[in-house]
């Protein structure tokens, strides 16, 4: 289980590589904050190794699915990245890393155009951003029932924006977001 080379291998542009960094780094906040083990920063990282390769959301998340299986990474990994399209893959969400990965999937974007919007992440509230997630016209493409399917997770709104604020801004470096 090579995590590193197989997100090298598989992704190479810019901005699915950071995006993936993102959802990293908010899923290894919320291990830390609900329990979880570093398979929740696994699958934020490897959860789009076929999105450059395929390009319609009914297939995305299949063959990454199979590359994981074949890699031999965990079941809970495998079921996480494949329910966070649950649409394309027929895989549900049902335990908290999965209803915690497509949340953060969709956050990260939602954080990064409000970081680019306010010209810095320093300072992000979670009053702010609360804002933004309301106006479904600012970062149209963030799912915003995906971010609010956090709470069947047994995880407040609120907690998870502020834990997706500090995770970001923790990358904030590396992901060009001083």
């Amino acid at each position: 289980m090579d995590v590193k080379g197989l997100f090298e291998e598989n992704i190479r542009t810019d901005n699915i590589r950071l995006h993936c960094i993102e959802v990293e780094a908010v899923m290894a906040e919320l291990a830390k904050e609900f329990g979880g083990d570093d398979g929740w920063s696994v699958a934020g990282l490897l959860h789009d190794l076929d999105f450059e390769e395929v390009k319609d959301l009914e297939n995305h998340g299949k063959k990454t699915v199979e590359i994981l299986k074949k890699e031999g990474f965990p079941e809970d990994v495998v079921r996480a990245v494949a329910s966070h399209n649950e649409a394309g893959t027929g895989v549900k969400r049902e335990s908290k890393m999965d209803f915690a990965l497509a949340a953060a999937d969709n956050i990260s974007g939602l954080i990064f155009a409000y970081a680019l919007m306010r010209k810095t992440i320093v300072g992000m509230d979670v009053a702010g951003l609360k804002k933004r997630l309301k106006d479904k016209r600012f970062a149209a493409n963030c799912n915003r029932d995906k971010i609010f399917d956090i709470e069947k997770a047994g995880i407040p709104l609120d907690k998870f924006l502020e834990v997706s604020i500090k995770a970001m801004q923790g990358i904030a470096g590396k992901i060009g977001l001083q």
